[in-house]
């Protein structure tokens, strides 16, 4: 049921702005990784990778975090790159013994940033361990950290070169020793591992611990379902939080849970409608878990989907749902998490996630929605369409051969982060941010999309509609229609003021074969060129072009702009 190809992707994630925050109830059980579950850096862990600073140790799954390996001087320049934001390694190679590392990129550009001068003369030592004592330099270079050094606060560091460093890192919050609850000493000759550097860096970032919900494994099922059963009948004969196993093919049943209800699904686990059933699960209850099982041929309404949670909270992870009617998953209010999830060949669009004060995207493969075309993605149709959020994040997903954008942001979105998606193949815009606000869309890679559109600036690889203050940098796009496009229409007013182009700044990104990047307007006249539109230090080869103050410009007529000059 669930042997799909993932997407292998690995991405160095470079920090530059505050991320949205996942809540502790927006992880599904047992958080990001599968061995790091009661460690006591567990909650810092969690802030980092969300933060985007670390996304695990054994690419491309990446479901551990390897919480007690001592942290490589490799590792620890491509910690700091992510949650410093470095993106300058002062145009040179700076060490010699660092070529073919995984890591030389990154350990180029904290040298030029000062914050390391490496082990020896033209020596960086990737491979070699990070003490206590040398982590302590790192981060007090790498973050500023200043505070006194007044006191002996450590009875084992004196002497030691890094005791001033170490001071620093105290004084400023980041440590409190290796001894609790005495923490009278700081042991800098020991190895730091990758739990405790976690902690050091989440607190130097001033990041907050999100500490995950327990995991729900077979153990903690209260009540098996099999064949034959009325799924729906034994949830609502059993209270809030009650945990299902369900076994075996179901044919068209609906169940509406009660909150906090689990359903796990057996490695047989199937839920057919039949064309016939509405929803496998429609509900207004509130944190709803929804886990490994396969949902087919519902028949919902318009706005719903085979899935459709109302109440705020819901996890559907690692399930597959195809062949439905309309969406494969509708979600709505608080913090939902659509995770490890495979959704195909839905009549209509892979999921809808609205009005969410928080919630999570990722690692989702979405694939071939709308595929008969029988609707007109215009209205809503496509990989998945998300509406009037408040700090969704949309995480390595892999979105692909949709008949609609790729994965869009319409109507009133706000604080939003996409990161580290692979984006592939849909028929309009790959990344679509419409009249919507603040947004971050970050260390994407874009292909092939947006054909459907010949005309203006449409069918952008990262297609920005009437939306401001976004930030979009460290982004590959590669054979789409167009490149990075901003437009401008008459669209009113939403609930955080004018939909426009303002403040937008995209930087960083590579664009290869696609078309048309800059931005029109078609309502306003000229005005939104003096809006702070701007473009630096992006690098453009094949079959590109710009568009600036109503038409085509050349590339010095690009460079006379201001942008990437």
């Amino acid at each position: 049921m669930k042997s799909y190809a993932r997407a292998c992707l690995t991405f160095l994630v470079a920090v530059a702005v505050l991320v949205p925050a996942v809540s502790a109830s927006a992880l599904p059980p047992g958080g990001s990784f599968t061995d790091d579950d009661g460690n006591v850096h567990e909650g810092y862990i969690e802030a980092i990778a969300n933060a985007g600073i670390t996304s695990g140790c054994n690419p491309p799954v990446n479901d551990r975090y390897c919480p007690d390996r001592a942290v490589t001087r490799g590792e620890m320049a491509a910690f700091l790159v992510r949650a410093l934001g470095l993106t300058n390694d002062g145009g040179k190679d700076w060490f010699d013994d660092d070529d073919g590392s995984p890591f030389e990129a990154s350990i180029n550009k904290i040298a030029a940033a000062g914050i390391t001068s490496g082990c020896g003369t033209r020596a960086y030592c990737p491979n070699s361990t990070v003490t206590r004592g040398q982590m302590a330099v790192f981060l007090v270079k790498g973050y500023g950290l200043g505070g006194s050094t007044a006191g002996n606060p450590f009875i084992d560091d004196n002497g030691s070169p890094f005791e001033d460093h170490i001071e620093k890192l105290r004084e400023s919050g980041v440590t409190k020793g290796c001894n609790p609850p005495i923490n009278n000493r700081f042991c800098p000759d020991d190895p730091v591992r990758r739990d405790q550097m976690a902690t050091f860096i989440a607190r130097a970032s001033g990041l907050s611990a999100i500490n995950p919900p327990p995991r729900v494994d077979v153990g903690d099922v209260d009540v098996h379902i099999y064949p034959g059963d009325n799924i729906n009948n034994i949830a609502n004969n059993h209270p809030a939080g009650t945990v299902f196993m369900i076994h075996g093919e179901h044919h068209g049943q609906e169940v509406s849970p009660r909150d906090y209800q689990v359903f796990l699904g057996a490695s047989d686990a199937v839920m057919d409608g039949g064309d016939w059933a509405n929803e496998a699960f429609y509900s207004y209850a509130k944190g709803v878990q929804i886990i490994g099982i396969e949902i087919r041929d519902y028949e919902p309404g318009d706005w719903r989907g085979a899935i459709s949670g109302m109440g705020g909270d819901w996890l559907v992870e690692n399930c597959e749902i195809h062949h439905n009617r309309t969406a494969g998953i509708w979600l709505e209010n608080g913090d939902p998490v659509v995770r490890d999830n495979y959704i195909h060949h839905n009549d209509r669009s892979g999921l809808s996630v609205r009005y969410t004060n928080g919630g999570l995207i990722e690692n989702n493969e979405i694939a071939y929605n709308n595929y008969r075309d029988y609707w007109d993605w215009g209205t809503e149709a496509g990989g998945g369409k998300m509406w009037s959020n408040d700090g969704l994040i949309l995480r390595g997903n892999w979105s692909h051969h949709n008949h609609g954008p790729g994965l869009w942001t319409d109507h009133d979105n706000i604080n939003i982060l996409y990161e580290n998606n692979l984006i592939e193949d849909n028929t309009a815009n790959g990344i679509f941010h419409e009249i919507s606000y603040d947004a971050v869309i970050r260390n994407n890679v874009i292909r092939r999309n947006g054909f459907d559109h010949a005309a203006w600036m449409w069918g952008g690889g990262i297609m920005i509609a009437s939306s401001q203050n976004v930030e979009v940098y460290g982004n590959t796009l590669e054979d789409n229609y167009n490149g990075i496009a901003m437009t401008r229409q008459n669209r009113g007013w939403g609930a955080h003021g004018e939909w426009t182009l303002r403040n937008n700044y995209v930087h960083d990104n590579t664009v290869i074969d696609s078309g048309k990047t800059g931005a029109a307007t078609d309502y306003g006249g000229d005005t939104i060129y003096y809006s702070n539109l701007r473009f630096e230090n992006n690098s453009y080869s094949g079959n590109v072009g710009w568009y600036w103050f109503s038409r085509e410009r050349s590339w010095s007529e690009w460079n006379s702009y201001g942008h990437d000059d």
